[in-house]
């Protein structure tokens, strides 16, 4: 089932996250970027943070999306500002593009998130695609 382009600019609620010093430490060592006290997060931090309170499955729901349909096809970051231990960051997500493909067995998704600091500046800017299997409409 094709996903209604009404939801084209669809923006979830804003949130907020707080970097926490394990829980970053643990992200580090996990893509090989170990951290020394006061250093920045590894740039792809982003992505852990974008994906906070479950905001990827709210929107995907939101938009009528199956997951089991879903597959992650691409992430783009740009970078304005380092992220560090105890930062208060705000978050907020919208769908910039949905495209169809292949006769409708493929949509894209794509959500942008802002990450901006307590006091209002970027942060950073993480783009994400998403690619959306929809079988019936290959046959």
């Amino acid at each position: 089932m094709a996903i209604d382009r009404r939801h084209l600019g669809y923006r979830h609620p804003p949130f907020t996250v707080t970097v926490d010093s394990q829980r970053l430490a643990r992200f580090a060592a996990a893509v090989g970027f170990p951290l020394q006290d006061g250093q920045a997060a590894p740039p792809t931090f982003m992505k852990a943070i974008e994906g906070e309170h479950d905001s990827s499955r709210a929107i995907l729901g939101a938009l009528g999306v199956e997951l089991k349909r879903v597959l992650h096809a691409q992430q783009q970051f740009d970078y304005h500002r380092s992220i560090h231990s105890g930062d208060v960051l705000q978050v907020e997500r919208v769908v910039t593009d949905i495209q169809m493909k292949k006769g409708g067995a493929l949509e894209f998704i794509t959500i942008e998130s802002s990450i901006r600091h307590r006091d209002g500046q970027l942060a950073g800017i993480s783009r994400q695609l998403i690619l959306v299997r929809n079988p019936a409409e290959a046959a």
